[in-house]
């Protein structure tokens, strides 16, 4: 295991952690990325990596560590994960949490792979994180899976999740923070106006027109999905490259829905990064 710091292009350092599977040659990642620096491209590696990119407002372990447990049947499968924390979020820089700052920190986490000597990238996105993923369209990813997207427009009573207090400091300032509840130590996430319109305004003309590769698209499997997402991702399944699918999980028990999903992207992965 090796814990990571990446920099973006507007000066926000991401945290992550990089593990390889069993049996894959071993990476000095300061070795490697210096080499890079005076000219001289890493070499390619022979396993595939998939990056794991959490939902709104948790952290890289995901909601009672899901993330963790795929990551680590992803690597059994024989792929490097790599977790990462979003800006604002987790051990990551301090950030408002936007929609725009999450698609660049997707962006600069593909290209920091790639620096490395990874040339098949894949993608498992939860969420609004899954969001961030379909709008960022990194070019050196060959397949993604996205579980509990937001698509579509949401209706959210936000009154429901922010206190008078809170409102009152939106309106005001356009900002607020809400304490961060991730067994990190973060004490608090910061939100902004739009972070509120990015989640409850998007559209299947914009989030899923004109992707550059097929995706598996899943609902169904998250606990917290938002819940208007499967309707919008139904309505817009057509806008979809040719060979993306659109699976409901159907399952009350939340370790078995973690498990379909496990089963379903690494079927999905085993046919698009080997």
């Amino acid at each position: 295991m090796t814990e990571v710091r990446i920099d973006t292009s507007r000066g926000v350092t991401l945290a992550g952690t990089l593990m390889l599977p069993d049996g894959a040659a071993g990476l000095d990642i300061d070795a490697v990325l210096a080499g890079v620096d005076v000219g001289t491209p890493a070499p390619e590696r022979t396993e595939g990596v998939i990056v794991l990119a959490h939902d709104f407002l948790t952290d890289r372990h995901g909601l009672n560590h899901r993330l963790d447990a795929l990551a680590a049947s992803y690597r059994q499968a024989g792929w490097a994960t790599l977790q990462f924390d979003f800006s604002g979020l987790g051990t990551s820089d301090d950030d408002v949490v936007t929609l725009a700052g999450e698609i660049e920190d997707l962006q600069a986490v593909t290209g920091w792979l790639e620096m490395l000597g990874y040339r098949r990238v894949g993608v498992h996105a939860n969420g609004f994180g899954a969001t961030a993923t379909l709008l960022a369209r990194p070019q050196n990813v060959l397949a993604v899976v996205v579980v509990g997207a937001v698509v579509g427009p949401q209706s959210i009573l936000w009154e429901n999740v922010f206190s008078p207090d809170q409102l009152d400091e939106l309106a005001a300032h356009g900002l607020t923070r809400l304490v961060d509840d991730n067994p990190n130590a973060r004490e608090w996430d910061v939100l902004s106006k739009q972070t509120l319109a990015d989640v409850s305004l998007q559209t299947p003309e914009r989030t899923m027109e004109g992707l550059p590769w097929p995706v598996l698209m899943l609902h169904g499997a998250l606990t917290e999905e938002f819940p208007d997402s499967v309707n919008a991702a139904t309505e817009g399944f057509t806008l979809l490259r040719e060979g993306s699918q659109l699976v409901q999980v159907r399952d009350e028990d939340p370790q078995a829905a973690q498990e379909q999903v496990s089963r379903l992207a690494c079927e999905w992965f085993e046919r698009r990064l080997r």
